[in-house]
């Protein structure tokens, strides 16, 4: 059920160039996660950069180190979404 909600949402969203997404955030993301290699959140390895402030609500942020957070998988996908829809609403 969750995959059919997830697949339906997908073909609605902009594709990741489109979303902001390009060329220069995969070059601000890697030289991030060489900086800052650790989860913000649990301390373990980092494998994703989060905006703090999402890019929706402040897309002129989208490249400002100071809105980036090193974060896991786990701790992205997990308690970061919930906030952000708490205080941000949906995304969709």
């Amino acid at each position: 059920m969750a995959k059919a909600r997830h697949a339906r949402a997908d073909a609605k969203r902009p594709n990741a160039a489109a979303r902001g997404y390009d060329r220069e955030w995969g070059q601000l993301r890697a030289d991030f996660l060489r900086v800052y290699p650790g989860c913000k959140r649990c301390g373990g390895p980092a494998t994703l950069v989060d905006h703090i402030v999402p890019i929706r609500v402040a897309p002129h942020r989208r490249l400002d180190p100071a809105n980036l957070q090193s974060l896991c998988a786990s701790c992205h996908s997990g308690a970061k979404q919930s906030a952000d829809r708490r205080k941000y609403g949906a995304d969709r």
